[in-house]
């Protein structure tokens, strides 16, 4: 609802930004803050549900134990946020670039059965195809990492 408010002030205001620079700027600063908003609701709302979970607690209540334990201890939730980035990122490298590497072999094996005149389109398709899921399991992982926390 906050989203359809801004972007209807910001199609109000569209035609003043090109007459007023400070309007301009206001629509910049305003989308920040309403993107670092939605950031932030989106972190919250994950550490609540995992406090859902782990304590079998209200949802407004679960946020507030998160949203406390998350000050308590935000030296150590950066910390794991950012090697559990680093440990998707590489994982996601990894899969992908096995899964590749193998599908390429196999499309170029002398295999007479696959009529296949060039195999870099399928190799691309199946590329695309296993970061995509390799994201999600390695998604999963970080989230767990978050709960383990």
């Amino acid at each position: 609802m906050i989203r359809l408010i801004f972007e209807y002030y910001r199609r109000k205001m569209g035609s003043l930004s090109k007459e007023i620079q400070w309007v301009k700027i206001a629509l910049v600063v305003t989308g920040y803050l309403l993107w670092l908003l939605e950031n932030f609701i989106k972190y919250m709302t994950k550490n609540a549900y995992i406090q859902v979970a782990l304590q079998n607690t209200a949802f407004f209540q679960s946020a507030w134990n998160a949203f406390t334990l998350i000050l308590k201890h935000a030296h150590r939730f950066g910390f794991a946020n950012s090697i559990g980035a680093v440990y998707n990122f590489f994982g996601c490298v990894l899969i992908g670039a096995s899964t590749t590497a193998l599908s390429y072999l196999f499309l170029t094996n002398n295999f007479e059965e696959l009529m296949i005149t060039s195999p870099i389109p399928a190799t691309i398709v199946v590329g695309v195809i296993s970061v995509t899921i390799a994201f999600l399991f390695m998604s999963i992982f970080t989230f767990s990492s978050d709960a383990i926390l």
